[in-house]
């Protein structure tokens, strides 16, 4: 089964119980071929195994008994021939068919069931990945990365922890009402004698599961912040280098680290009382059964035979109860681990599907703002308005600039004109239709964020990313964003560049040309609008002029909103956008924005201070 999460699919309702057998049912009906497979081949195990104990039982009375007295044998062994060491034997040979059979059914349970819980677990991380694909933007500004990487690899794989003993639990429990009917055939005193445990099982696993569910919450919580601190000091690892907090941070890893110890010890703790407690119970029910079957043979009920076959199915009854203890075991932390993986999928769910309409056109494309209004949670399940009321037009072919004190909403606005937020209030359209109506959005609008982030893999791979385009494309899209040259250097002679194979995030790129690789990323699709979210604030301003002038004078100039934090960008736009505090201040031509927009012209000025102060320290480094 594929594709996002199904209404209700990881939703779990009602007692521990309900919720346990929810959760079975769902892993399941993943695979159920392969769970078939293997519950089939635990049966045919369990059923050999009782014809094992039943044949152990009649040689004794059969065979065993009759040889020690020096009394002919018995039963149908006793019918097969007259000579003990020829009817053990026989005895042997049918137990040597019977191994193999068990040791074949073993080898096929675990090799169906390994395969059905893999297809369970990539089950989960399908659905956290399609979701995370899903989810805004502003959900992923909430959430910590290392409970994003918890849910996508240890909750995936611990909430298919249940699943592995499950076919031979399944398949034990045929051996269980087996050996039941077997001992109540006997006597029906050996029979409820020998299953009395069952009673005390159940008991002590409800105590279990109310013990150990907080606490595998709570540690699942902290294994997530050890995944964040992790992610954040490998990530910022320049950061930390270089203000010299080393020891800080590693001391902040430890005390996490340690506090994830301490809950996992717990559980241990927990589990450590849990585990003996299941073992003990098979024990409990052979001595009660030594008790019972000894009284009952020596008042002729019984057998002795049949006393060692049901003293040897209670041993067996250890089989299914380990079984169900190693599933109770695990269901708590598993239940917490769905629970994680569903929360997610549930939020992906509420998003609404964008697109129906697809949008046909070509050259270069329009965008409007309505009255658009867009706010963000702030993490305490409040919404913050970051752009209010916001009305822009983005006329074809044409070049915009957003200009504004930082946190006025230039990038947001940038956001949404990818809909990578969607507004809350108004609309935003292009050419016409509503944002969240087009289908085709990706054929349309390209974005180039200020952090460039560069895959692990070559250059092709990088601009590409796996869409099928030609090399000649490429090219051309890395020529446009002025990183060609760049490109050709990273190999040698003989080779072909675009083979040259980038670090992870783009180490051995200056931050300038893993920018202008990120443009040319967006450029060789060819949007019809294309959004530059200060994506070129570390490329020196004369290629920034080159790359934008090349933008608008090409033959498929596509309409462009930029994100300005320079004089010589803002002069090449078109028309301008002054933002501050959410609000669109006001709107025109350098010229007219200048002339009456006081804040505006106060922006500019200073960026002239700050362009004229680059040249004049870049005049003292050449002299």
């Amino acid at each position: 089964m594929s594709g996002p999460a199904r209404p209700d699919e990881y939703s779990l309702r009602g007692s521990f119980v309900r919720q346990s057998v929810q959760l079975l049912v769902h892993g399941v009906k993943q695979s159920p071929w392969f769970f078939a497979g293997g519950i089939a081949a635990a049966s045919v195990f369990s059923v050999m195994t009782i014809v094992f104990g039943t044949l152990l039982g009649a040689i004794t009375d059969d065979v065993v008994i009759p040889g020690v007295a020096g009394d002919p044998l018995g039963g149908r062994w006793g019918e097969m021939t007259d000579d003990p060491m020829r009817a053990i034997v026989y005895a042997g040979a049918a137990f040597v068919v019977i191994g193999i059979v068990i040791a074949l059914s073993q080898a096929f349970r675990q090799a169906l069931t390994q395969s059905g819980v893999a297809r369970v677990g990539g089950r989960h991380r399908e659905v956290v990945s399609e979701s995370l694909s899903r989810l805004p933007m502003g959900w992923h500004r909430t959430q910590s990365s290392g409970r994003i990487l918890s849910a996508i690899s240890s909750d995936a794989e611990t909430a298919t922890g249940p699943l592995h003993p499950l076919p031979f639990t399944v398949g034990s429990f045929v051996m269980m009402v087996a050996a039941g009917v077997s001992m109540w055939r006997s006597d029906p005193w050996l029979a409820v004698t020998g299953l009395a445990v069952i009673p005390l099982i159940l008991l002590v696993n409800l105590l279990f599961e109310r013990v150990v569910t907080p606490l595998w919450r709570q540690g699942q919580t902290l294994r997530a912040d050890v995944s964040n601190i992790a992610h954040e000091s490998f990530d910022g690892g320049t950061v930390v280098k270089a203000l010299g907090v080393e020891r800080r941070e590693g001391r902040r890893f430890a005390l996490a680290a340690r506090d994830l110890a301490a809950a996992d010890t717990r559980v241990g703790r927990v589990k450590a009382w849990f585990e003996p407690l299941m073992d003990l119970m098979a024990p409990l029910g052979a001595i009660a059964l030594m008790v019972v079957g000894t009284a009952r043979a020596a008042a002729g009920y019984v057998s002795v035979g049949e006393v060692v076959s049901a003293m040897y199915f209670v041993t067996l009854l250890a089989i299914p109860i380990r079984g169900l203890g190693w599933i109770l075991g695990q269901m708590p932390q598993a239940l917490v681990s769905f629970r994680r993986v569903g929360e997610i999928a549930e939020a992906a769910r509420e998003v609404d599907e964008p697109g129906h309409i697809e949008v046909e056109g070509s050259g270069a494309g329009s965008v409007i703002f309505r009255g658009a209004s867009i706010a963000a949670d702030d993490g305490h399940d409040e919404l913050t308005v970051l752009v209010e009321g916001a009305s822009i037009e983005l006329r074809p072919g044409t070049v915009t600039a957003l200009v504004g004190p930082t946190g006025s909403g230039k990038s947001t606005i940038a956001m949404a004109a990818s809909r990578l937020t969607l507004p809350a209030k108004g609309q935003i359209l292009l050419d016409g239709v509503p944002l969240r109506d087009v289908k085709n959005l990706e054929a349309h609008v390209a974005l180039v964020p200020q952090t460039a982030f560069v895959f692990a893999g070559t250059v092709r791979e990088n601009v590409t990313l796996g869409a099928d385009i030609d090399d000649a494309a490429v090219w051309e899209a890395l020529r446009r964003a002025s990183v060609h040259h760049v490109v050709r250097g990273l190999v040698g002679a003989g080779l072909d560049p675009l083979d040259a194979v980038l670090d992870e995030r783009g180490s051995n790129l200056s931050g300038g040309q893993r920018q202008r690789l990120a443009l040319a990323r967006a450029l060789v699709r060819r949007p019809r609008v294309l959004i530059l979210d200060d994506a070129t604030s570390a490329v020196d301003p004369v290629v920034e002029r080159d790359i934008l002038t090349g933008l608008s004078r090409s033959a498929d100039a596509p309409t462009v909103l930029l994100v300005a934090y320079r004089l010589a960008s803002i002069m090449l736009a078109h028309s301008v956008v002054h933002l501050d505090s959410g609000r669109v201040v006001d709107s025109g031509s350098h010229g007219e924005l200048f002339a009456r927009d006081a804040g505006y012209r106060d922006i500019v000025l200073a960026y002239e201070r700050d362009a004229r102060r680059d040249i004049d320290g870049t005049e003292e480094v050449s002299s």
